[in-house]
């Protein structure tokens, strides 16, 4: 019996995790921090893309995606914006925010918005890393398959 090639799944989401993999391996060697396996130390799971213990620790949540935000999309920024607050609020000392994207379109929404003070008011850092290349491209191809 021949064998059919395997076909990934329309919502498959893993070049948006490779990408973000990627984002995360710029920032540890921009900032000379290396973010662990493990989550903070407190007491409610919560799954962090980044995170580095410290004086002031790092926290760090990232969406790898090309182009503006749409509909739900926005509220899913908004949710890992209040993920961050979450994990300062229970390790009970100030943290280090940040929001990483790949694509400045992505936040282009934050700009002059009521969400994008929310940032601001709350000292979370909006950042813009570069990936390669072809982890872009694998990004839009992954969105385009995603499309509903």
């Amino acid at each position: 019996m021949k064998e059919e090639p395997t076909q990934k799944h329309d919502s498959d989401s893993s070049e948006q995790r490779a990408a973000e993999s990627e984002i995360l391996a710029a920032l540890e060697q921009k900032w000379g921090v290396q973010f662990g396996e493990d989550g903070p130390d407190i007491d409610q799971h919560v799954r962090l893309d980044g995170f580095a213990d410290g004086e002031t620790p790092t926290c760090v949540e990232i969406w790898a995606h090309q182009g503006r935000a749409k509909g739900g999309q926005i509220g899913k920024v908004m949710k890992d914006l209040c993920k961050l607050l979450l994990v300062e609020k229970l390790l009970g000392k100030a943290c280090r925010k940040v929001f990483a994207v790949c694509d400045e379109a992505a936040i282009a929404f934050l700009q002059n918005s009521w969400q994008g003070r929310f940032a601001e008011e709350y000292g979370i850092e909006l950042l813009v890393a570069e990936i390669s290349d072809d982890a872009r491209q694998r990004v839009c191809s992954a969105q385009q398959r995603q499309f509903r």
